[in-house]
């Protein structure tokens, strides 16, 4: 048996397991309740690469930053408000001087309540595309390598053990985000307003509450308090649990990939066609000519092995000749 070892670099297998290791899009979403708040969340990123890999001792590699690109954030919000009771009130009273009807009420309201669905706005879906360029998260993960027979190849296969997402951070030099939220809550308050019966006596509500609007009644249930930024960090990362649906959107796309392949049997040359007239001394039947194929010469591939060490991965086998 002939003995045969190869090695490659860490820049050369960083390069090979960046051409295999970006996925598709995606998605995943969540969603959980925070008192009278609904929270959820529609995502989607890809894989891009490593930032960096460390080759570990024996047969396992760890990738420091496992580089992520959001593809899409929407939050969306829903808002369960306690029913407001409006009694019955006079909306226009004849004036008590008036030598007519004086002090008649001419248009009574005949009472209502509002905020009696569940919930009473929403879902509104927030589209927060404007700061993904702002959002960042590092994965990091170790992966074990294995030399795999599968038909007639030999795979070198990188599969994951564990993987690690960071909770998001948002720039704290991005200065939409309190915009984008408060329009979005304005928008979906003047939504509810324009769609319910008896709602222009929203703000006579308001009054009996003590708030000015309906957008800061939605703004005060969600408890943003002065740091939307801070808000939106802990709602993603802790409430709806981000980072867990991260892990689960990438880890069935890395649990094995294919880096590279040896063909086994292994050809120690290629196919290839010759004249037959300069190969003489064929016995009956004489071969179709004036060409003919010699096929590769071939060996099985035996006790195959793959190790780091420091600097290199060291793949060894023999051939069965």
């Amino acid at each position: 048996m002939s003995d045969v070892s190869l090695s490659v670099s860490e820049a050369a297998f960083k390069a090979v397991f960046n051409k295999v290791t970006p996925t598709p899009s995606l998605p995943f979403d969540g969603s959980t309740s925070l008192g009278p708040v609904w929270i959820g969340v529609e995502a989607a990123i890809h894989i891009e690469g490593a930032g960096d890999i460390d080759f570990e001792d024996s047969n396992t590699f760890l990738v420091k930053e496992l580089e992520i690109a959001w593809d899409k954030l929407i939050v969306r919000l829903g808002f369960d408000i306690k029913p407001v009771e409006i009694g019955k009130f006079c909306v226009f009273r004849v004036p008590e001087d008036s030598p007519f009807l004086g002090g008649e009420c001419l248009w009574e309201f005949p009472g209502c309540t509002l905020f009696t669905d569940e919930p009473d706005i929403g879902p509104l879906k927030i589209n927060l595309n404007a700061i993904i360029t702002y959002i960042v998260t590092e994965v990091s993960g170790r992966f074990q390598i294995s030399l795999v027979k599968e038909g007639d190849k030999l795979k070198l296969k990188a599969d994951v053990q564990a993987l690690d997402v960071d909770p998001i951070s948002i720039s704290d030099t991005f200065g939409k985000l309190p915009a984008i939220m408060q329009a979005a809550i304005a928008a979906g308050a003047a939504g509810w307003v324009a769609t319910n019966p008896g709602a222009w006596l929203l703000d006579v509500a308001l009054g009996i509450l003590g708030l000015p609007s309906l957008t800061e009644v939605l703004l005060d249930l969600m408890d943003i308090e002065d740091d939307i930024q801070e808000w939106l960090m802990d709602k993603l990362n802790f409430s709806i649990g981000v980072p867990n649906l991260i892990y689960q959107a990438i880890l069935d796309k890395i649990l094995s990939k294919t880096l590279f392949e040896i063909p086994d049997p292994y050809e120690f040359l290629p196919t290839f066609d010759v004249d037959i007239v300069d190969y003489g001394g064929y016995a009956d039947p004489q071969p179709a000519g004036p060409k003919t194929k010699l096929e590769a010469p071939r060996a099985a591939i035996l006790n195959p092995s793959a190790a780091f060490d420091a600097d290199n991965l060291n793949i060894h086998f023999d051939l069965g000749v």
